[in-house]
């Protein structure tokens, strides 16, 4: 039996139209053990979503694997399966979407939203057992049974997020990937859903791949963190280790950016250089080049290997280990 639940590995996601082909998704490969939850950070437009969304067959990926441990200690890969089996996991992964407006259907009750996942995966569920089952699902969210009659018009945003995390929970799903379920939410808001969703972790014993693009909600929330940048896995590393030291510069200027709520403290920002290359048209060589302030002749030429430096810590970067033994200087930008 694996220790994970889950090993990502080699995955690619390629978008080709006529002569034009974006690498949404590069050789991305992590490993998550059951009950953890791994953040994915990175700016706007990097693949986090296209990752999410591959994980869970939502979109097919090109190639690579999703290994997947089942209940029953056996291991199956998500992408190559037959049908009749992909019917019977995929309920184990299962999706909360960042627009909880869009994501549900305004034409529905909550219900019927919540019991559409029993109806598709056990079609000879009594209706009542359903609406026993969605009216259990919708407390332990924090839903009022007696909304369960109710449009989606009729709730907060905070409310909508809520039906859409008890819908993908009504199934009993292993694994659950997150695809910034807060972004959309007021702050306050977001500290409830995430308290939710930790207490949910513990008490079901749930594994999170949380994707967002805020690194104090990321850093609350994961036990280990991956860094992504144009398409590509740049850094990943155990949460504390991530974010006491980054040791790509990606990294190091994402965290740079993280407000800090006292007045007093100075900021020592990392102002990235230009604009994020058009993954179409990518940079030769290291992909973050030309945004570097670690920069050398090597980095514009030669692709960096993503490789383990120390246990459970990965990093694409030519300098790795330099930047490992003396830290970042800002201040002396190549004299490291």
């Amino acid at each position: 039996m694996s220790d994970y639940i889950l090993q990502i590995k080699n995955l690619y996601k390629v978008y080709t139209s006529k002569n034009i082909t974006v690498k949404a998704v590069t050789d991305i490969s992590f490993n998550i053990k059951k009950g953890e939850t791994i953040g994915i950070v990175g700016e706007s437009g990097c693949g986090k979503t296209t990752l999410g969304r591959c994980i869970v067959r939502g979109i097919q990926a090109t190639s690579g694997q999703v290994l997947y441990t089942a209940e029953d200690g056996a291991t199956y890969d998500f992408l190559n399966i037959d049908k009749k089996k992909l019917k019977e996991l995929r309920k184990d992964i299962q999706m909360i979407f960042q627009d909880p407006y869009s994501s549900l259907d305004p034409r529905m009750t909550v219900l019927n939203i919540i019991t559409e996942p029993l109806k598709a995966n056990f079609p000879k569920m009594k209706k009542s057992e359903m609406e026993l089952r969605a009216a259990e699902i919708a407390e332990k969210v924090g839903l009022n049974s007696s909304y369960l009659k109710r449009y989606p018009h009729a709730f907060s945003g905070g409310q909508r997020q809520r039906i859409g995390i008890a819908r993908a929970l009504v199934i009993n799903p292993r694994v659950i990937v997150c695809d910034e379920p807060v972004s959309a939410l007021d702050v306050s808001i977001q500290a409830q859903v995430i308290n939710l969703l930790k207490d949910l972790q513990r008490e079901l014993g749930l594994t999170y791949i949380f994707i967002s693009h805020d690194l104090s909600v990321v850093e609350h929330i994961s036990d280990k963190v991956g860094v992504m940048y144009l398409g590509k896995m740049v850094e990943f590393a155990e949460t504390e280790a991530l974010f006491s030291k980054p040791l790509h510069p990606y990294t190091e200027a994402l965290l740079s950016s993280v407000p800090v709520a006292d007045p007093t403290v100075k900021m020592n920002r990392i102002p990235l250089k230009g604009e994020i290359p058009n993954p179409a048209n990518p940079p030769s060589g290291c992909y973050f080049h030309e945004r570097c302030s670690y920069c050398i002749d090597r980095c514009t030429k030669e692709s960096p290997e993503y490789r383990e430096i120390e246990k459970d810590r990965f990093v694409a970067c030519h300098r790795a280990e330099e930047l490992k033994l003396r830290g970042f200087s800002y201040d002396d930008e190549k004299a490291i």
